[in-house]
């Protein structure tokens, strides 16, 4: 499948899931041997989403012998494609579960997932006893500076790193072909909503205790 196409599908899922709301969200792929890549149109509406819509840029995102805008968090795109040579696709994602859970969890600027079965849904995971770290970057509107913040982070403390979070904002994944970044984002949401529900089983429970005594 041609990957304009095989994107678009991908891009057409995530909007019905809801994962796309209000023209939020951006992609991006690269084909094989290419250091420039495909990034989709800033203000396009994911439900109405075409492959005409994917603007060709460089590696530092300028768009290459095209007039339109593409996506304001280009630059992080590009960081990632820097950071991990063998990924060729990236998705991000705007949900209710990811802005609100990175949110609840910033101060310790990480989430972690362990002992989970769909943990193997990553690539390179074989098995549920394993813990996994999304971190949690502080939202802000400069990306030039995010993008270094991430760069930093990938060299200095995980170079495995699989997703991260942005506070308020929503979640960056990546994978080696369009169709692993799409499995990724579904792990990555799986387990947020997880995460949630333990939250509030939490505090059920808290809850029966103080009215049981």
């Amino acid at each position: 499948m041609d990957p304009r196409t095989e994107a678009t599908e991908v891009i057409h899922f995530l909007h019905q899931k809801g994962w796309a709301p209000a023209t939020s969200s951006n992609y991006s792929f690269r084909k094989t041997g290419q250091s420039n890549f495909y990034v989709s149109q800033s203000g396009i509406d994911k439900g109405a989403f075409t492959e005409a819509h994917f603007l060709q840029v460089d590696e530092r995102g300028n768009p290459v012998q095209d007039t339109r805008k593409p996506s304001a968090e280009t630059l992080l795109h590009c960081a990632i494609y820097r950071l991990f040579p063998a990924v060729h696709c990236v998705l991000h994602t705007h949900t209710v579960l990811n802005t609100i859970v990175s949110q609840f969890y910033q101060q310790q600027s990480y989430i972690e997932l362990k002992d989970y079965e769909i943990l193997k849904g990553f690539s390179g995971i074989k098995t549920h006893k394993v813990s996994v770290k999304i971190p949690i970057f502080a939202n802000t509107q400069d990306i030039a500076a995010l993008s270094i913040e991430l760069e930093e982070f990938v060299q200095n403390q995980d170079p495995e790193l699989k997703a991260f979070l942005i506070a308020g904002h929503g979640m960056y994944t990546w994978g080696a072909t369009i169709a692993d970044a799409k499995r990724h984002v579904e792990v990555v949401e799986f387990l947020l909503e997880c995460e949630y529900l333990k939250l509030k089983l939490k505090r059920l429970r808290e809850v029966e205790k103080v009215e049981g005594s």
